[in-house]
């Protein structure tokens, strides 16, 4: 029953935070499941298309991931996010377009940038974006992540 819940977690926000932090996992191993075998798609074309999937298919557990209250408050939360945030920094280090000393500084980037894009869908009504809005998004993040220099 519902109050069972209550013998695993001593509140509403307890179970919030273990969805919050099973959620990151689960985007990380779509992060990694999504390496393309061939040379078709770039390392990072295909992690942002995994990232962005997972935002659009699952936006309210992707909002709850980012809640700033949630990660304010909770190292747990902080470090689920940095664990994925390391599956993404070695996607870019396997991106032979980008140059070794450019790795940290382009990771961090483009996380930032698919953070304030997922963003901006979930924050829709129904957590997807106009189509004409959604294609100008991901032509200018396209032509960044295809453009590195």
């Amino acid at each position: 029953g519902i109050a069972s819940m209550y013998h695993y977690f001593s509140n509403k926000e307890d179970i919030l935070l273990s969805l919050a932090v099973m959620s990151f996992e689960s985007l990380r191993r779509d992060m990694l499941d999504a390496q393309p075998a061939s040379g078709a798609l770039s390392p990072i074309g295909a992690s942002a298309i995994a990232f962005f999937n997972f935002s659009e298919t699952r936006a309210e557990l992707f909002s709850l991931m980012f809640n700033p209250r949630l990660l304010a408050r909770h190292e747990a939360l902080r470090d689920a996010e940095n664990r994925t945030f390391q599956t993404h920094e070695s996607v870019v280090q396997s991106d032979p377009r980008i140059p070794q000393d450019h790795h940290q500084s382009v990771a961090y980037a483009l996380w930032a940038l698919a953070r304030g894009m997922a963003a901006i869908m979930s924050s829709q009504p129904d957590g997807k974006l106009p189509p004409e809005l959604a294609d100008r998004l991901m032509a200018g993040a396209g032509y960044l992540i295809a453009h590195p220099n």
